[in-house]
């Protein structure tokens, strides 16, 4: 786990790339001493030979510090231990003394916080947004005082005209003045508050997907855990249950066949599908051997289809707004009932299911976890069920192999995880029911925010409101039960933020991630395409987190800049 360049801190000033930090270790004793390391990104993992000290000499390792790393080695034949754990600062060089009395890890050269870039990055974009926001404002106020100038000048005009009409002749014809045409301001159907959570998420899945600065907060967990590029799919999936259930009954209103809405949900499933192998495919020019069958676009398809079609079939052709505080679950309990089958059938295959070599209901990573016991169990039943279905068809993921040094591959968005999925998915459909079943702000605002920390609290309880414990742990890869409530959750209550300040209040216009949140498909396909390529991305000659933020900021505002000009010229692309 160590990384393979381990001898570059050896050098008086070595050329470290982001994540990469030196600790330099000397061995006071009159004996030789054995090292061992492990970092807690490694769940329960053994730990693995750092160095091995003869008497008064010295080593200098490099290590990562995206994590926190933990250090042991013994004294007096194996009778005492002494334990470090700490989370080192990238670039920094740290000494550690071998003694009796377990001194500390100290500071020997200081390097530049790791994190202001990022820093510089957020004071430059909320400062520009700042400023555009002023010059809005005043570009709106300035028009209106024009508007407000015109017509006092008018009226001044028409008062003058009409006193010399009375002075004059009683048979003068009347002056009549034509007043300019009041300008409408459109409303549309859609709400801009789900464009641009939609938005916001197609944003962030483009700055993720093109490296995130290359922080550990923008990548994946390894295993158990959350970070900000984990929330990104469930909240792009529940934004697309909120959006379907509209839009069936906005065609079920307009006297559109149940069955032409059956062929457009499973010719949009075979489209999102056949996208999906394009862009594996891009990614993969090995062989067809080699060519992943599960994909994000894949389980986008899969849910939208399974979801759709038990929303036609049980779905009343008209749900008018009531006061009924429990009418848009009395209304949808077929549906509910075939949910939570899908999510008892999980739980049951998931737990109780006996997996050859691994027993019944583990869910971990594999490897070296838990001493290795479980070293072909990736996955539990999820993974198994991968392998023996696509074989070698599966996502290779290199953070996963190299943490926990597991050789069976795993695919996060393999079959099991669909189900829960399609929870998510459907809870989303929840939030749409409720903006159409219920009359007033207030009855949709309550029942979103008190969703949102029901599942919140739900999803909480089931990994215990821990990383790794629990009966359930929030995982993404596994798309655990404690995840889909948590995430889901948080979708609720960001729906319910943005839909009061920018639908209600319209104290924001949505903008700018209002632009990519209506052209999503073209915008994750387009971006997928292009990456790595110029202008999108490029290979940086210095290798710091400061070069991967500013190429990987750059790539995402060309595609927000892309969407500003389709939006513009009426480009919208739609399956």
């Amino acid at each position: 786990m160590l990384f393979d360049n381990i001898r570059k801190c050896l050098a008086a000033q070595p050329n470290l790339t982001y994540d990469e930090a030196c600790l330099d270790i000397t061995n006071i004793l009159n004996e030789t001493v054995q090292l061992l390391y492990q970092y807690d990104e490694c769940y329960k993992c053994d730990f693995q030979n750092l160095a091995l000290l003869q008497p008064s000499k010295w080593t200098s390792v490099l290590v990562r510090t995206s994590s926190p790393l933990q250090i042991d080695y013994y004294l007096n034949n194996n009778k005492s231990k002494c334990h470090y754990r700490q989370l080192l600062q990238e670039h920094y060089r740290y000494g550690l003394n071998v003694t009796n009395n377990c001194g500390p890890i100290y500071i020997k050269d200081q390097a530049d916080n790791a994190y202001l870039p990022i820093l510089m990055a957020f004071v430059i974009l909320f400062s520009f947004g700042t400023f555009w926001y002023m010059v809005k404002c005043i570009y709106k106020n300035s028009g209106r005082v024009r508007q407000l100038l015109t017509w006092t000048t008018e009226m001044e005009e028409y008062r003058i005209l009409n006193l010399q009409d009375l002075i004059g002749s009683s048979a003068g014809t009347p002056v009549v003045f034509e007043r300019p045409p009041i300008a409408l301001v459109k409303h549309p159907n859609r709400l801009k508050s789900v464009d641009t959570f939609r938005g916001l998420c197609i944003g962030l899945m483009i700055f993720v997907n093109y490296g995130g600065g290359q922080y550990w907060f923008f990548k994946h967990s390894v295993w158990n855990g959350l970070t900000i590029a984990d929330l990104v799919f469930p909240w792009f999936l529940w934004l697309m249950g909120l959006s379907l259930t509209i839009s069936i009954q906005n065609k079920l209103r307009a006297l559109v066949p149940r069955r032409l809405m059956v062929f457009q949900i499973i010719r949009r499933t075979l489209i999102l599908i056949l996208l999906g192998f394009l862009l594996n495919s891009n990614k993969n020019l090995s062989t067809i051997a080699d060519l992943r069958i599960p994909g994000v676009l894949q389980r986008i398809g899969l849910t939208y289809m399974f979801v759709g079609l038990i929303e036609v079939c049980f779905i009343k052709r008209s749900e008018t707004e009531t006061t009924n505080w429990a009418s848009d679950l009395l209304s949808s309990w077929p549906q509910w009932i075939v949910i939570s089958s899908l999510v008892f059938v999980h739980t049951c295959v998931t737990f109780l299911t006996e997996v050859p070599g691994c027993g019944k209901g583990y869910i971990g990573p594999g490897g070296l976890e838990d001493g290795g016991i479980h070293y072909n169990c990736t996955g539990g039943v999820a993974g198994y069920i991968d392998r023996q279905l696509f074989g070698n068809h599966l996502y290779s993921d290199n953070n996963l192999e190299k943490v926990y040094e597991i050789k069976d591959k795993f695919d996060p968005e393999g079959f099991l995880g669909t189900l829960t999925s399609i929870l998510t998915v459907y809870l989303g459909v929840q939030a749409g029911r409720i903006l159409r079943t219920y009359e007033g702000v207030r009855g949709k605002m309550y029942r979103w925010i008190a969703w949102g920390i029901i599942l919140g609290l739900l999803g909480g309880g089931l990994c215990t409101f821990s990383i790794n414990d629990g009966p359930i742990p929030l995982n993404k890869k596994l798309w655990s039960l404690s995840y889909t409530f948590v995430t889901a959750g948080m979708a609720f209550l960001i729906q319910a933020g943005l839909y009061l300040f920018v639908d209600i209040l319209r104290k924001w216009g949505g903008r700018p991630l209002f632009y990519p949140g209506m052209n999503p498909i073209i915008v994750y396909v387009g971006h997928e395409l292009m990456k790595n390529t110029f202008p999108f991305g490029w290979k940086p000659t210095v290798i710091t987190h400061g070069t991967y933020l500013f190429m990987n900021l750059w790539g995402t505002f060309l595609w927000f800049c892309i969407s500003i000009w389709m939006y513009k010229h009426n480009i919208f692309f739609k399956i």
